[in-house]
């Protein structure tokens, strides 16, 4: 048994958690997720449903399960505030020492909230801590297993250069992280990546565990699905400005965006070489400022596999003419990315590739 529920056990006072999550017009999908929390393995919560405007049922359900269970703290927003200004809002109303985030149309493993406190509660150091997780269909049949893209803290701060760092609505956080440091609402549907980047520039130190400890639902009517060329231009302006600040350079507004992984346009054989040429440099300057281990250099190097993956596949995917028997070719010459251990793993999570 872990020290954790050995404490629940022994009737010894865990700390309090707040599950912080944000509603709106939840109602689908709302029922799934309250049950998933409330009956987590770690009890000591209470749970901020905050309902910003909805216009569906979403208000009658909170009310509903609050009635039901007295952990449920309903908080209704007199009109939509959006989620950044509701992200804040709950942060500061928290009592909990420490706020695991719940998207409202996702679901949580029944023992996620115990193990993300517990290496909390282990490692005064470590700041947050997030997981892997499985695809839900928006029928809620489990579909791939996707890993986090790095797990130590050294790594996971390259990715930030990149990449969202950790999965956002399956973190744990100390409260005291976000109480002087909030969601940034000039980056509207990217607030996630900008925060989380911003922290481990500044610092603070993140953990992903491997175990899928939440199930993220493939929902047509999320912010992803629905903003998606706003949230690609905001991602680039938080990348662009985290390379910028860290390693003083600036590249080519298009090679960065192969570097990002955020193609759609067909990329010359030129803008690819950079962007992997950058990309390694980059590697030997961080590996060497941040004096990493041999385990914290193969974490890292496990992220750039599944990078350059990527990139060959995004811009075979967007290219057309000759390109596309270029990127063909590149593919192949790199196949040894492809069939490394880390590459079939990552390639057996991409939903995409098997439609």
């Amino acid at each position: 048994m872990n020290s954790v529920a050995k404490e629940q056990t022994n009737a010894v006072a865990t700390p309090l958690v707040t599950v912080l999550m944000p509603c709106y017009n939840a109602s689908r999908f709302l029922a799934d997720a309250f049950d998933s929390i409330l009956n987590q393995s770690y009890t000591n919560l209470e749970i901020l449903a905050i309902d910003d405007g909805s216009t569906d049922g979403t208000a009658n359900i909170i009310s509903h399960y609050a009635s039901l269970d007295s952990r449920i703290k309903p908080h209704f927003n007199e009109m939509n505030m959006g989620l950044i200004k509701t992200l804040n809002k709950g942060c500061q109303l928290a009592n909990g020492k420490y706020i695991a985030r719940m998207d409202s149309d996702d679901i949580s493993m029944p023992n996620r909230v115990e193990l993300l406190v517990q290496e909390l509660e282990r490692d005064l150091e470590v700041d947050l801590v997030s997981a892997g997780c499985f695809t839900l269909s928006e029928s809620g049949h489990r579909l791939e297993r996707v890993f986090p893209k790095a797990c130590t803290s050294k790594a996971l701060k390259f990715v930030s250069f990149f990449c969202t760092p950790v999965l956002h609505p399956c973190v744990v956080f100390r409260t005291s992280l976000v109480r002087d440091e909030p969601f940034d609402e000039e980056y509207l549907h990217s607030e996630d990546y900008e925060i989380f980047s911003r922290l481990l520039l500044k610092g603070k130190r993140f953990r992903n565990l491997e175990e899928p400890l939440y199930l993220l639902r493939n929902n047509s009517q999320s912010v992803s699905h629905r903003y998606e060329s706003i949230q690609i231009s905001t991602h680039n302006r938080i990348s662009f400005r985290n390379i910028n600040e860290y390693f003083l350079k600036q590249y080519d507004y298009f090679v960065q965006r192969v570097m990002t992984n955020r193609i759609n346009f067909n990329v010359p054989p030129a803008l690819i070489k950079q962007s992997m040429r950058n990309l390694d440099g980059l590697r030997s300057i961080f590996i060497e400022k941040e004096k990493l281990s041999p385990t914290e250099i193969a974490d890292l190097d496990g992220f750039l596999v599944e990078q350059y993956i990527d990139i060959h596949l995004q811009s075979l995917k967007n290219s057309f003419g000759l390109l596309r028997l270029y990127h063909v070719w590149s593919c192949l010459s790199d196949i040894h990315l492809f069939v490394s251990k880390r590459g079939i793993r990552y390639l057996r999570s991409k939903t995409w590739l098997k439609r």
